[in-house]
């Protein structure tokens, strides 16, 4: 009966010490893991691993996103203008207020005016035996003026006639103060008085002087065909009237410009 008993023990150690080689601990399963088998995995009883075991293979890489379309862009319009040539550049950009530049000055304004001309015009006179002449002949004009403002000249003007008739040639210069209006930019009026010279060339040979002088006074239109920025060209049309007492008679003398083309500087 003993006999039996200690068999059974030896019989009992013996399966327990072969379960427990089996059966690996937690020290075991930290080693296996570290040796590079994955954790629970336990070798065959016996197996030692190699010192130098290769480490295990890295992780998978994670699959690639899913392809996504390209988005359509937003349309912002046509591009910039370029300018110049190649290289092309950008207008360069303006940082600051610039002033505009003044109006140009109006043509009316003419502080300083000097200016003269020629045309066609005509002489009514009384000759050294009484009787009254009218003839055709030239016209002249000449004038020095100052602007009292735009559109307003005050002036010296000079305006005279000379016409022949048979063997008898007369003239008549006016040298007067005169005011020159515009009522608008080309259309001009003026008007002034003075001291008028009449020549006749018959006085000698009735024994008269030639010459007499008188008070005057004159009225005239014109209108500026050409304006530039210092100067003009206009055509005008003038009569002047004067008085004279020749040998104790009065006498009226009258010349006149038809047309008178005249340039002016100012």
């Amino acid at each position: 009966m003993k006999r039996l008993l200690l068999v059974v023990t030896v019989l009992l150690i013996h399966t327990a010490a072969a379960h427990a080689q089996q059966s690996p601990t937690v020290q075991d399963q930290t080693n296996t893991a570290q040796d590079g088998y994955p954790p629970g995995y336990a070798p065959p009883p016996g197996f030692t691993p190699p010192a130098n075991a290769p480490p295990p293979p890295p992780p998978a890489p994670p699959p690639p996103p899913a392809y996504a379309a390209p988005q359509p862009q937003p349309y912002y319009g046509p591009g910039p203008t370029y300018y110049g040539p190649p290289p092309r550049r950008y207008p360069p950009p303006s940082y600051y207020y610039q002033t505009p530049p003044p109006p140009p000055p109006s043509p009316n304004y003419r502080p300083f005016t000097l200016g003269g001309g020629i045309g066609f015009g005509g002489l009514s006179f009384i000759d050294g035996t009484g009787r009254r002449i009218a003839a055709e002949g030239g016209a002249y004009t000449a004038r020095l003026g100052f602007g009292l403002r735009p559109g307003l000249i005050l002036m010296w003007d000079m305006e005279g006639s000379i016409a022949t008739r048979g063997t008898i040639t007369a003239s008549q210069t006016a040298h007067m103060l005169a005011l020159q209006l515009f009522p608008t930019r080309r259309l001009f009026f003026k008007g002034g008085f003075g001291l008028a010279q009449s020549i006749d060339s018959s006085r000698p040979s009735q024994g008269l002087s030639e010459g007499a002088w008188g008070g005057a006074g004159m009225v005239g239109v014109g209108y500026e065909l050409i304006q530039g920025w210092n100067w003009s060209f206009d055509v005008e049309a003038t009569y002047t009237g004067a008085r004279y007492s020749i040998n104790g008679v009065d006498q009226t003398w009258a010349n006149w410009s038809a047309v008178n083309f005249a340039i002016n500087f100012f």
